[in-house]
């Protein structure tokens, strides 16, 4: 038998109205994901490479696409990628992200982890 990690999901619900994802982890511990926040991190390599050059940039950059305001971006579709990962469709038209488990675990956006996140980077 596989042992559960704390990156296994029990529950995933993309609650559309509400603009978050809400998981319930198997070990009992639920994150509530904002649609804004998981759009802005969007792990793709294609907004990983536009982040890096937006924190590198001195020029002006010409954004692609449209402009979204916070509070307007939407999930429009979302799958399952295989037992380890989600992917989005979004209001935008971007659909390339993959948000592994882990990396949502480990970047759970609660009061909880973060003040463990802070007290481990202290210690």
């Amino acid at each position: 038998m596989i042992p559960t990690r704390s990156s296994d999901p029990a529950e995933v619900i993309v609650e559309r109205q509400e603009r978050v994802m809400i998981i319930t982890w198997r070990d009992g511990h639920r994150s509530v994901y904002s649609f804004d926040a998981l759009r802005r991190d969007c792990p793709c390599a294609s907004c990983d490479d536009a982040r890096s050059k937006r924190l590198n940039a001195r020029n002006l950059q010409v954004l692609s696409g449209p402009v979204l305001k916070p509070g307007e971006v939407q999930v429009t579709g979302s799958r399952s990628v295989g037992w380890y990962a989600l992917n989005f469709t979004w209001s935008d038209g971007h659909d390339t992200g993959i948000y592994t488990y882990d990396l949502l675990r480990a970047n759970c956006p609660c009061e909880q982890c973060s003040d463990s996140t802070l007290s481990g980077a202290r210690g």
